[in-house]
């Protein structure tokens, strides 16, 4: 009987976890917030937490938000992307040596000026995933709880101020280059739309349902095929690189334009659980850290965009998004939001969390044995 009273009371906090992630969403896109079907679902659901201690968020349901998320973006990959993804080879790679220094450097200044030991400071400066970065940093003995709470905040910053500097920054630098760079996206969108409104303008609500789920059926098995395997980011991933074979392969991917709200909604709802009273009361030994950091990753994050645009001349936009840590699924909904090329961006996040998780904890170690 008890069990069965847990289980209710879990699905009932889980409704309202769900409507004040819809509210703060709805509230964020009537004010016109930067990303703010994700980021008013976050802030939502922190509030929601932070006053009632009560929102809940199944781990299991984490794993099918990253499912949709991958299919709505590999649904967008056709023959023509798999043909210009040769370009990403060289951005890919200054991305990754920047990455390694921005959490070298990083890490370094954090535990000179701040109270965090080495260990502590480079995992709160990598940028990889906030729960694998807690993870790992466990296991090597450094303070996951501090490493948990800096990430979070990498991550709100991303989110709070990404979106506006893209658009400024790009302005300042050419309003010209500025407005091209904006007609070139909204024409590549527009004619995408069209090629996707033409291949299916003739289908009937049945195939367009049956297209759908064919579609969702290759993003479960691949993502759920990753997720098992351990293989990093493997439910989003894994749904990615299948919806995407799947369309280069039958023509046939489609994605249903209302789940993309849907799918943001849920995503800001899980990054907004990561935010309780705890994680505030803790936020005051972490002031100057948290500082660096912030400046830091706002400061690489434009460097590395700036020469990676100046070197490979790929869309100034797309370089920008592609240097900002912020997580694969995060870093590509926001870039749908913001009408960025999505798929090369995603590529990218991808190359770097794996990077970040294959590496990094190895190269932390022996930073942090070395200076003892």
């Amino acid at each position: 009987m008890e069990t069965m009273e847990n289980f209710w009371l879990s699905v009932l906090f889980f409704l309202i976890t769900l409507a004040a992630a819809a509210g703060g969403s709805f509230l964020a896109v009537k004010i016109k917030m930067p990303a703010g079907t994700m980021l008013g679902a976050m802030i939502g659901v922190a509030i929601f937490n932070i006053f009632s201690g009560k929102g809940f968020f199944p781990e299991e349901l984490r794993t099918v938000v990253q499912v949709f998320s991958g299919a709505m973006i590999g649904s967008k990959v056709s023959k023509k992307d798999v043909v210009e993804l040769k370009y990403i080879i060289v951005p890919t790679i200054i991305l990754l040596l920047f990455m390694t220094l921005m959490n070298v450097s990083l890490g370094l200044i954090i535990y000179k000026v701040g109270s965090l030991d080495i260990a502590t400071a480079l995992f709160a400066s990598s940028p990889g995933g906030l729960s694998d970065m807690a993870l790992l940093s466990e296991e090597l003995g450094a303070n996951s709880t501090y490493v948990t709470l800096l990430q979070l905040i990498r991550v709100i910053t991303i989110f709070s101020f990404m979106p506006a500097i893209v658009k400024r920054v790009i302005s300042k630098k050419n309003r010209k280059q500025a407005k091209e760079i904006h007609e070139q996206i909204e024409q590549e969108h527009a004619q995408s739309k069209q090629e996707a409104m033409e291949s299916h303008k003739e289908l009937s609500r049945k195939q367009q349902m049956l297209r759908f789920l064919g579609t969702m059926l290759a993003a479960f098995a691949g993502g759920l095929l990753f997720h098992f395997l351990g293989v990093t980011a493997g439910a989003m991933l894994g749904s990615m690189l299948a919806t995407a074979l799947y369309n280069i392969l039958s023509g046939k991917g489609y994605f249903a334009s209302n789940m993309r709200s849907y799918t943001q909604i849920g995503s800001g709802a899980f990054l907004g659980m990561k935010i309780d009273m705890a994680s505030i009361l803790g936020l005051t030994s972490l002031i100057v850290p948290a500082l660096i950091m912030v400046a830091g990753v706002l400061f690489f994050a434009l460097m590395t965009a700036l020469i990676m645009h100046k070197l490979t001349k790929l869309d100034f936009s797309v370089c920008l998004m592609a240097s900002t840590p912020g997580g694969i699924q995060e870093m590509s909904l926001l870039s749908e939001e913001l009408g960025a090329d999505t798929p090369k961006i995603a590529v990218m996040q991808t190359a770097r969390l794996v990077f970040v998780i294959a590496l990094f904890p190895t190269m932390i170690e022996l930073i942090a044995n070395s200076l003892g």
